[in-house]
């Protein structure tokens, strides 16, 4: 949502330097995920009087789109985890709409957050899953490594002494 707002302070701007296509790949993309996790919590809070008040066919209709958000979102996991080669792990989207459901609790969160206090930030720390940790720390010891060398090289590091 914070990002969000930051890049809409001048949408103009934003949209000259993204153009049409990135425009509107970015609303959908980090405006879009927040305001779907908002609604979410609205939508799952209007199906109780639904099941009262609607018919079956609008209950079906609603069922329909639920489940089909599920498996959509889920799907699109599966195939993140098969690109990363980690298929033995699927089981876990199984747990998708508990996902959504902590999802959806956090933006509330964020969003009372963002009004009542706007200035701090929460950020998520991303890579605390085992192999992301070691994939990361790989990289950086490489870049490290890179850096370390081109500065011996041009003969800019200094000895270390025992």
């Amino acid at each position: 949502m914070q990002t969000w707002l930051v890049h809409m302070r001048q949408p103009h701007q934003l949209f000259r330097e993204l153009g049409p296509a990135g425009f509107l790949a970015f609303q959908l993309i980090v405006g879009g995920n927040a305001l779907v996790a908002l609604l979410r919590m609205i939508s799952a809070s209007l199906q109780p009087g639904l099941r009262e008040s609607g018919s079956g066919l609008e209950l079906a209709f609603c069922l329909l789109v639920v489940v089909t958000g599920y498996l959509l979102s889920a799907s699109i996991g599966f195939l993140g985890l098969r690109r990363r080669g980690l298929l033995k792990q699927a089981g876990v989207l199984v747990l998708t709409p508990l996902h959504w459901l902590l999802l959806s609790i956090a933006a509330w969160w964020a969003a009372i957050e963002l009004i009542h206090a706007p200035f701090r930030w929460r950020k998520t720390e991303h890579g605390l899953d085992k192999a992301s940790r070691l994939r990361s720390n790989t990289r950086s010891l490489l870049e490290l490594e890179r850096l370390l060398g081109d500065l011996k090289r041009r003969g800019e590091l200094a000895q270390i002494q025992d």
